[in-house]
């Protein structure tokens, strides 16, 4: 009986570790794309908000490739997923590249390119905090 109410404690304790990190992580992604709105907003031009396009379309390959890669030999299955990997960076240096040549290009101001770059530095690195902290285990599993 003491055994199960020990569980129970500590159960509770990791739901309450998980909610302070999930609320840290919502926060930091709400700052990361006030950042791109604020970029686009201080200075009326609202070229940077395509950014915000590659936050959207980032976990896709990874998610689509993950599934695609069920069934198959392990080696096979870690190609699918290598694949994955690529496109979703791919997709990242997209992003984080897309102001810096729209500044360039003088369409955006260089202090909106600075924001930009901030925000996306922000917005990916809470994707992938959370992908560290919460898919850790399953990525053990696989192996």
């Amino acid at each position: 009986h003491k055994h199960s109410q020990d569980n129970i404690i500590n159960m509770g304790l990791s739901l309450q570790r998980d909610l302070k990190i999930i609320i840290g992580l919502a926060f930091a992604l709400s700052v990361g794309i006030l950042l791109n709105i604020l970029a686009c907003a201080i200075w009326n031009n609202w070229w940077p908000i395509f950014v915000v396009i590659a936050y959207i379309l980032a976990p896709f390959p990874n998610l689509m490739c993950a599934n695609c890669g069920k069934g198959y030999e392990e080696s096979q299955e870690r190609a699918f997923i290598d694949a994955g990997n690529f496109f979703t960076g791919m997709i990242i240096v997209s992003g984080l590249a897309l102001p810096t040549v729209l500044m360039h290009l003088q369409i955006i101001r260089t202090e909106a390119l600075f924001m930009a770059l901030a925000g996306g530095v922000v917005t990916y690195g809470t994707i992938l905090l959370y992908l560290h902290v919460f898919h850790r285990e399953e990525e053990y599993d696989m192996y």
